[in-house]
């Protein structure tokens, strides 16, 4: 699995998850990435190959930071 970050609706940094993660534990691993990532993004997505898993927002209005949180469906556009 994959987690992309996001700039201005484009991909601008992955990280390639440790191989044979649940989908539920590759996102609590994204999160802990995205927490730690350095950078300028606006949220990331998790994907299995050509398989959407989630997505996550990071918001500097947060007060923690910006925790990412689940997306309403898949991405615009994709399949």
């Amino acid at each position: 699995m994959r987690c992309y970050f996001l700039r201005d609706g484009h991909i601008a940094g992955v990280e390639v998850l440790p191989l044979g993660l649940s989908d539920e534990d590759a996102i609590a691993k994204a999160h802990a990435v995205a927490a730690k990532r350095k950078g300028s993004f606006e949220g990331f997505e998790v994907w299995d190959r050509a398989r959407f898993v989630f997505r996550g927002a990071l918001s500097n209005t947060r007060p923690n930071g910006g925790w990412p949180h689940p997306a309403t469906g898949p991405p615009s556009g994709g399949d």
